[in-house]
Order: structure tokens, then sequence, then C-alpha cells
């Protein structure tokens, strides 16, 4: 998950999934809790009015007035809603219509004590104990239950439950979108940043703007401050490379120049020319500007290979550029004209009549038909052998060129071309 968008919706959304699931949990539990005494408040009133409603003479349960009751279910068989009277044994000894089976034995309840219990598989039920004085002084004990398996309030409070879970749902998806929408506003500036790196890669910028938020202010300078530093750095390294190159190459073009000197040392000389011109390449290289503008590869390519025609008129080999017209690389041109003029000139030196230089995607292919390279040339390469421990006049072009592309984050592969010849692959990355 390397994307800090996707980090901070998961987060926020995982947050807000365990706020809305808790919340409903709470609110659910506080609901129940309310229908619950909701529930045992209006038996208790049921129970009252059965207690005004019921005559008890001294053979049992006599009179009962509809009338005095305001709950016709009671009169209604198979209601849901019944109320049993039990002795003081726990027998039945009176029971509503709406109750077809007889009633059970339960354990009598204390007088003056409320028994309340609720669930979803046996309703709601209250029970009391009162105590009875019928003809004089004869004191009874009973107990009025009553029993409500269908409760209204218990449908209710169903029905509620549900469309409470539907609204958490909605008020999640919208709180999430809303965040979303307060991400994308929040992380404009660093969308921002993106572009303007982007236009610094392409060349349409020098710097990052330090119209940011105070959190990546320093983030923009210090960005700032690096580019400017490399910039300072890398004129200071072609300033100082060109005032060494113009001090040494002058005097050993004086020396080559004098008839006196022998062979031998004309040889050490050109050698020593060669050395100046690797080592003071690999400085002006050693600091290479990190955000590069791509450049259009075929054009350089062009260049080079109408100045190997004069050079190699004699040998009259067919230079072929097939690369694509809008191939492009992140190359200084300097360097670009360096790494492709040593690899083009190898093929041509070596080459008998065909020199092809193609490319496709990041990758730049040159083949010739020639002997090829030797079976350890790759193995050369890979050990980076220093151009002043070569042999006089084995040359140094490819080792320049390697080390170009080195620096510029590229691999070179040695490879045999089908047929006969050699074969160079450069790649870089995206």
């Amino acid at each position: 998950m390397n994307s800090l968008r996707l980090r901070l919706l998961v987060s926020a959304g995982a947050a807000l999934l365990i706020f809305i699931v808790l919340t409903g949990f709470a609110l659910n539990r506080a609901l129940e809790s309310y229908a619950e005494q909701a529930e045992n408040d209006r038996l208790q009133g049921l129970v009252f009015s059965m207690l005004g409603a019921v005559e008890i003479t001294r053979e049992g349960v006599a009179n009962y007035s509809l009338e005095r009751v305001p709950e016709p279910r009671l009169a209604q068989p198979e209601s849901g809603l019944s109320v049993v009277i039990y002795d003081q044994h726990g027998r039945p000894v009176w029971q509503s219509q709406s109750l077809l089976e007889q009633a059970k034995n339960i354990a009598p309840v204390a007088v003056n004590e409320w028994l309340f219990s609720s669930s979803d598989i046996g309703g709601s039920k209250v029970s009391y104990g009162f105590e009875w004085v019928v003809e004089g002084d004869d004191v009874r004990r009973y107990t009025l239950q009553a029993v409500d398996i269908d409760s209204p309030l218990r449908t209710q409070r169903n029905q509620f439950a549900r469309n409470l879970w539907w609204w958490l749902l909605g008020i999640s998806l919208m709180l999430l979108l809303i965040f979303l929408g307060l991400l994308s506003w929040g992380l404009k500036p660093l969308r921002r940043i993106r572009s303007e790196l982007d236009a610094i890669r392409n060349g349409e910028k020098t710097q990052l703007s330090e119209n940011a938020p105070a959190e990546i202010l320093p983030l923009t300078q210090s960005v700032n401050a690096l580019l400017d530093h490399e910039k300072n750095q890398r004129e200071r390294f072609h300033n100082a490379t060109a005032d060494l190159a113009h001090s040494l190459k002058t005097p050993l073009a004086v020396l080559r120049n004098q008839s006196s000197i022998s062979n031998e040392a004309t040889e050490q000389l050109e050698s020593m020319n060669q050395i100046i011109s690797y080592q003071l390449q690999r400085a002006s290289t050693s600091k290479l500007k990190p955000l590069t503008k791509p450049l259009l590869v075929k054009p350089v390519a062009a260049r080079i290979i109408r100045a190997l025609k004069k050079v190699y008129a004699d040998k009259q080999i067919n230079f072929q550029n097939h690369l694509p017209v809008d191939f492009k690389l992140r190359f200084e041109e300097n360097d670009l004209l360096e790494m492709l003029g040593n690899l083009l000139e190898n093929a041509a030196k070596y080459g008998q009549s065909l020199v092809t230089i193609t490319g496709e995607k990041n990758n730049v292919i040159i083949e010739d038909d020639g002997p090829g390279f030797p079976e350890n040339a790759q193995a050369v390469l890979d050990r980076g052998i220093r151009a002043d421990t070569r042999q006089p006049g084995q040359g140094i072009g490819l080792s320049v060129a390697y080390d170009i592309i080195k620096l510029y984050s590229g691999e070179l592969s040695i490879q045999r071309r089908s047929g006969k010849g050699a074969r160079l692959v450069i790649s870089f990355k995206e």
C-alpha cells in the first residue's frame, strides 16, 4: 500500500466503521432498555386495570368487567395477550378468554412484589403478588400474571432497530464521501508539488513553488536548495574541467608536434592525452543533473553518423539509423554525444560493412558485422578496469561510454549478433 491517499482512506474507513458499529450497538442497547421499561410500565398498568375489573369471591373469581379494562385483546382468542390469576399455591383460578389452553402452575409471588421478564421467544411477562379480603376477615394471597407474546412495542422496537442500522450505514457512506472530498482537498498541495517535479524533470521549470502549506514548506525549500546547489556545483565542475583541459592539452599538443620527439615518446604522449580526456570526462559527468530534460536521440545519432562516414569513407560502411523519430532519453546532450560517439565509432572501427542503431522503450541497440567481442568482454566491464592501466594503443572509448551509462543508472550488455558481429544493448530505467 504505497499510496498515501489509499492509506488515509482505509484508515478513516476503518475508524468510521468501528465508530458506527459501536454507536449502533450502544443505541440498540439503549433502545432495548427503553423498550423493556416501557413494556414493563404497560403491563403493570394492565395489572392495575385487571385488579379494578375483577371481583374475587370465596369460591374463586367471579365478576369480570371488560369495559373497565381498555384492552380488547383479552377477549380475542389467541391474541397473544393473556391474564391469569393464581392462588397462594400457584394454581390457576382464573384466566382471560384470549388464552384457550389451560394455564400451568407457577411459583407464587410475594405480596406487593413485581417480577418482570422479557425475551424474543416468550415475549414480555409481569407477575404481581397481592392479597384479597373476602367476606369479612378472610385474607387470601393471589398472583396475577400478564403475558404478551406479540407486543406492539416489541414490533415497533424491532422495526426501529432495522431502520437504525440502515440510517447508520447511509450516514457512514455519506461521511466517507465527505472525507474523500476533504482528503482530495487536503492533498491538493502534494499533487501540485508532484506536477511541479514532473515539470522540472521535463525541463519546463527549475524550482518548486514555495507557496506551500507550513507542514511541507521546509520540504520544498530543501528541494529548491538542493537544486540550486546542484546547479552551482555542475557549473563549477564544467569551468574546472574546461580550465584543466585548456591547461593540459595545449602543452601536450606542442610536445606532440616537436620533430625531435621519438616515436615511442609520441606514443606515450598520445596515451597521456587519452588518459587526460578520459579522466576529464569522468570528472565532468560525476555530478549529473538528477532531473534532466528528455532529449531526442535520433538527431544526435545522425550527427555522429555523418562524421563517421567521413572518417571511415574508405571502408564504405552502411550506417542505418533506425531510431524512432520520437525516441527520447533523459541525457545531457554532450554526454549523449560522447556515449553514442564512442560506441558507434567502436562499431565502425571493427565492423566490415554494416552498422545499425535502433531503439525501443528505454533501450538503445547498436550492431555491427565485425568479428565481435571476446568471450570475457562483459566481465571486463563488470570489473571496471581503469583506463590508465591499459596498454598503449588499445583505446578507452568503450570504458568512457560504459562509465557514462552507469552514471545515468543504465546497463550495458555485450552480446553476439545474430549471424556475425557484435550487439550492444544499452538499457535505462523508466
